[in-house]
């Protein structure tokens, strides 16, 4: 490993500039920065550091990757070079507040690189793992110098857990009676937990389970919701509020409306735990919120109020068939509020004499490479997810995202107000979240996401709108500059009221150039943005 200095990297072109934006509500300040991409290289991936910065990682050669840190004010401060074993995809990242870890792998290898970036001083460690034999990875995440990995082997669920300073790995015990999947594994560095959703199924009925791990590997704590007869919980959440009191929050459905093709979502639900014991569970069906239906047109959302109010009024609810991703709660004051937001995957047709083989996840070609766009889990989202068949020609094509739901709820589990935000032809071949939500101290929501060049954003108090949807084009670098196609674009709150967007653009600038070029580049923007 050696490290370099910006002299090293000058053909890292940096480029940014300062530019304005002003509304009657707020301005926008953004300093961006561009790098180009070279051709044939991989895309860059983005680490958000908070107020330590951003890492960029990219994977320049079969071999190779670059790692380059910028400063809050995008000023870069290094860049390190490495080398892995030839032909690894860079499959995942996470940051734990201290470290960022890079893993690299090939699809169903049982041999595994994980990079730590010491973000500090600027160094990096390598170290290679081996897990079981064709085990297929869903999830990764880490705790200091623990590394926790989901997968598959067999159609059966496997939690793994290394201690990076003696390389010692485990298969953690997840065995619950009734098959069941390892839906998420998130990080709770407060009080330094890892916390393991597994979606366990009798029939159509499915219940949660969620475990608590600590450091070590050891299990904690373990909380089971059971849903009511006629329902099942599709996927759950745990957040720990402190030493007493947890909430797993998710979504749930009717259990005659599952299938393995399909998860069908008819609301929310939200269970209090108190000492390890379930206080209540309360279920909030769509058909209860007010905004749930606004993404459709007038006449559409007429049309549902009609046949929910027939079914109500004979004593039943209408049943609905939607895909939600649950965000963590936000507390304030007396209440939760909670975002959700309302996804479906898209599939497209492919020849079946091509790529009619079964695979992990219906086909081993979805993607062109199965780690080209990151970790993929469809358990996470369809808790009685099969293989879609050993000639299946429905190819994965991507997660196209129609809107967000925000509520508020009491703390005893009430629903007590609910608003929405539209998505504008948002898709990902990744299923992660993409609206961004900031409370402010005069009860004020936030809510912003970035599609297409461009900031989206709402600001709403409870049911009320403060400001609609508004949209503001991000600056390029120099003045005469046309967007000609953004490839992709993300955005994440940084820290305190900056945001920190990225993506890829083809630009042209007729004043700009040589010849030759016309002008033309392909750039990597990161671009900082202060509401």
């Amino acid at each position: 490993m050696n490290k370099t200095n910006a002299m090293l990297k000058s053909a890292f072109l940096l480029l940014f500039t300062v530019t304005l934006f002003h509304s009657p509500l707020y301005s926008q300040d953004v300093k961006r920065v561009e790098l180009p991409v070279p051709v044939g290289s991989e895309a860059y991936q983005t680490i958000p550091l908070g107020e330590k910065g951003v890492l960029l990682v990219s994977k320049p050669t079969r071999s190779t990757y670059n790692v380059q840190k910028f400063d809050v004010n995008l000023d870069r401060v290094w860049s390190i070079d490495g080398t892995i074993e030839a032909n690894l995809d860079l499959v995942s990242s996470t940051y734990d507040g201290q470290a960022a870890f890079l893993l690299f792998s090939r699809f169903r290898s049982n041999i595994y690189q994980i990079v730590k970036v010491n973000i500090g001083p600027g160094f990096v460690e390598t170290f290679t793992i081996n897990t079981l034999d064709r085990f297929q990875i869903t999830d990764f995440k880490t705790l200091g110098n623990s590394v926790f990995m989901a997968g598959m082997v067999k159609e059966e669920p496997i939690l793994i857990h290394t201690n990076l300073l003696n390389l010692q790995t485990k298969v953690l015990p997840s065995a619950i009676r009734g098959s069941n999947a390892i839906q998420s594994i998130e990080i709770d560095t407060t009080h330094r937990l890892v916390n393991v959703s597994f979606a366990v199924k009798k029939g159509k009925q499915i219940k949660i389970v969620a475990r608590s791990y600590d450091e070590r590997g050891q299990l904690d704590s373990q909380v089971m919701v059971d849903p009511k007869d006629e329902y099942s919980l599709l996927n759950g959440r745990l957040q720990v509020l402190n030493d007493s009191v947890k909430l797993l929050i998710g979504t749930y459905g009717y259990r005659n409306m599952q299938t393995t093709n399909n998860a069908a979502s008819q609301g929310l639900f939200i269970s209090k735990i108190v000492d390890d014991e379930v206080k209540y569970t309360q279920y909030h069906s769509f058909t209860d919120f007010d905004n749930f239906f606004n993404f459709m047109n007038e006449r559409q959302q007429e049309k549902m109020e009609r046949r929910i109010r027939k079914k109500k009024e004979s004593g039943g609810d209408l049943k609905l068939n939607y895909r939600l991703l649950v965000h963590d709660i936000v507390q304030k004051d007396n209440q939760y509020i909670l975002v959700s937001e309302v996804f479906y995957p898209e599939y497209r047709t492919q020849n079946p004499g091509m790529y009619g083989m079964s695979s992990f996840w219906g086909n081993p070609m979805m993607y062109g490479s199965p780690f080209g766009y990151g970790l993929y889990n469809p358990w996470l989202w369809n808790p009685m997810y099969g293989p879609r068949g050993t000639y299946s020609n429905q190819v994965f094509n991507g997660f196209v995202y129609t809107h967000a739901i925000v509520a508020g709820i009491s703390k005893d589990g009430n629903l007590m107000w609910d608003n929405s935000i539209n998505f504008d032809g948002v898709k990902s071949m990744e299923l992660r979240e993409k609206i961004n939500l900031q409370v402010t101290p005069n009860g004020r929501t936030q809510l912003v996401y970035s599609h297409d060049g461009a900031i989206r954003s709402k600001i709403i108090k409870g049911e009320s709108v403060v400001d609609g949807d508004r949209q503001v084009a991000l600056a390029t670098s120099m003045e005469g500059d046309k967007v000609r196609k953004t490839s992709t674009d993300d955005i994440n709150h940084w820290y305190g009221n900056y945001y920190l967007a990225w993506g890829e653009q083809r630009i042209v600038n007729a004043s700009a150039g040589d010849v030759q070029s016309r002008g033309r580049r392909n750039v990597f923007y990161l671009s900082k943005i202060s509401f």
